[in-house]
């Protein structure tokens, strides 16, 4: 089959074109969040905050064989027995073990609004403050590199609090971003594990944030990807999962460093748009299927929400044999929804915190217990709608809490802690209460800082939309994903906006286990295949490259053996 592959990719592709622009957060809305207006329904009473989806899942509960014959002919009976899962070898690192170079940002090239102050407190006795956040504020430095591989790039770095982040662009395409964390102190600014080849290269920040002091730059010798990183050896968090379960994360685990799996979020399961235009642009279909299920919670339910999500789920996977990813865009409990279409807040965006009152600080330390007893609701609800695909033998990658360090959606708009105590909260109901052993559970906090714990988690994943058409493997986020657990744990891209290159995710030892790139605008532009962030060359190489899977590439995940 990569034969195949092979021949349509070179008829196809061509020359790439690098540009860029950045996801903005409220370009992450649920696939199936209907186009509404000031004009929606309202709930008729509180009766309806019962759960109404406890039938059983079968094949007539998703889309008829017959319309999906339509489209997509007989569902899949062959697979693929015969993947080399012998390791792939990593890309070779030759820079010495003492390796360091040290550049003073003061000798950098400043363009835009800086300057360079003294200051015995910094190396060298200066440092160069960038003084604005426009695309022309950068700072670049020039490096000549004798050895090609893996450096940890350190921006020491000032500002008068925490969080403050610049990306960083090496010879003019943007490779990853870093974070000042400094409430005052001279500290630490990592970008870890980028793959460089000898010679001369332009490493340049350009501001996202802006307005950082910059002391210097240190690069020395990156170890923080090894076989080790590749070589899962944990169980999964419950102790109690199913069969197929444990089958879908054996195999998750054998192919992790050696293959990524292709994957796209889609509005209808197969009957999809996004499904439809891959395939026609490809001539493949993605191994990983994401859905929301956020219009299967309370509110939504509430407000007349209706959703076929979970039987694309069981389609997705008994019929065509493929994974599935879920996400929950978390509608807030009714009573903390705010529901004022004069003010542009709508119930069906109340996942963002500008649409609640919910203040989950104060709902996990005990302060608003009604709080507290609507999400514990929430959740028991949810739940339940879960148990429909346990009963049908359907395993689920789930990731629930999805980008909470970001602070756009109500459960991020808080301390850490709490939404460790939500975090392990839920996991608590799902597995202990209701007994789900269908679960793989997805951590995406998209911060350290936000872990809950290696035994309620089981894959580390992380959102990434880069600029237009740029292909890079962002080395350095893989990296911070690898090492935020105290075990190796698989690393996902849960969601993206550009494909990555697999020649790059590669090369550069950052094996993301799959990826997941949203709807629209990032595979669709309305009705049609969307080039403004994948070129269509570039997606073609991604479904046919030896080193990514796609859904005809899956073994009989149902029967993979445990040994």
């Amino acid at each position: 089959m990569k034969t195949t592959k092979k021949i349509i990719s070179i008829i196809l592709l061509s020359a790439l074109f690098i540009t860029g622009c950045n996801k903005q957060p409220d370009t992450d809305l649920p696939a199936t969040e209907p186009a509404q207006t000031g004009n929606k329904p309202t709930p008729t009473s509180k009766a309806q905050l019962t759960p109404s989806g406890d039938a059983e899942l079968t094949p007539q509960a998703t889309p008829t064989p017959e319309a999906l014959d339509n489209v997509h002919g007989d569902v899949r009976t062959e697979f693929n027995e015969s993947l080399d899962l012998s390791d792939y070898p990593l890309t070779a690192n030759d820079v010495p073990a003492d390796y360091q170079f040290i550049m003073e940002a003061e000798d950098a090239v400043l363009s835009g609004n800086g300057s360079v102050y003294q200051n015995d407190q910094y190396s060298g006795g200066e440092y160069l403050a960038l003084q604005g956040n426009s695309a022309n504020d950068t700072i670049t430095f020039t490096v000549d590199l004798e050895y090609s591989g893996f450096y940890d790039l350190n921006f020491r770095s000032h500002s008068g609090d925490s969080g403050r982040t610049n990306n960083v662009a090496v010879d003019g395409v943007v490779t990853g971003a870093i974070v000042c964390n400094s409430d005052g102190e001279i500290v630490d600014s990592l970008l870890g594990n980028l793959y460089l080849s000898a010679g001369t290269h332009e490493i340049k920040i350009v501001p996202s944030w802006g307005w950082t002091d910059f002391d210097c730059l240190i690069m020395t010798r990156s170890d923080a990807i090894t076989e080790d990183t590749y070589n899962i050896t944990a169980e999964l968090s419950n102790p109690n999962a199913d069969e197929r379960t444990q089958m879908l994360y054996k195999f998750l685990c054998d192919v992790y460093g050696k293959y990524s799996l292709t994957g796209n979020f889609v509005s209808r399961g197969r009957i999809s748009l996004e499904w439809s235009e891959i395939e026609a642009a490809t001539g493949e279909n993605f191994a990983v299927m994401g859905l929301e299920v956020g219009d299967f919670d309370r509110t939504s339910l509430a407000y007349g929400g209706k959703d076929d999500n979970l039987g694309y789920a069981y389609d997705f996977y008994t019929n065509a044999g493929g994974i599935v990813q879920l996400c929950w865009h978390w509608h807030a409990p009714i009573d903390y929804v705010i529901d004022d279409a004069a003010n542009n807040h709508y119930w069906w965006n109340s996942f963002y915190k500008e649409n609640t009152t919910l203040d989950l600080d104060k709902i996990m330390n005990g302060q608003d217990e009604a709080g507290h007893d609507a999400l514990v609701e929430d959740m028991h609800a949810m739940a339940t709608q879960f148990e429909r695909l346990r009963d049908a033998g359907v395993p689920v990658i789930w990731r629930p809490l999805h980008e909470a360090s970001g602070g756009w959606f109500w459960w991020g708009d808080c301390e850490p802690e709490s939404y460790i105590k939500l975090w392990q909260e839920m996991y608590d109901i799902f597995t202990n209460e209701h007994d789900l052993t269908n679960i793989i559970w997805m951590w995406n906090g998209q911060n350290p800082e936000w872990y809950p714990g290696d035994e309620y988690c089981d894959i580390v994943s992380y959102d990434i939309y880069q600029p237009e058409h740029v292909y890079t493997s962002y080395a350095g986020t893989f990296t911070e994903a690898a090492n935020t657990p105290g075990e190796s744990k698989l690393v996902a891209l849960s969601e993206n906006g550009v494909v990555m290159d697999p020649d790059l995710v590669m090369q550069d030892n950052a094996r993301w286990l799959f990826w997941g790139t949203w709807g629209d605008p990032f595979t669709l532009d309305g009705l049609f295949l969307s080039e403004t962030y994948t070129e269509k060359d570039m997606l073609i190489k991604a479904y046919s490259h030896e080193r990514t899977l796609t859904l005809d590439e899956l073994p009989d995940l149902k029967n993979y053996p445990l040994d």
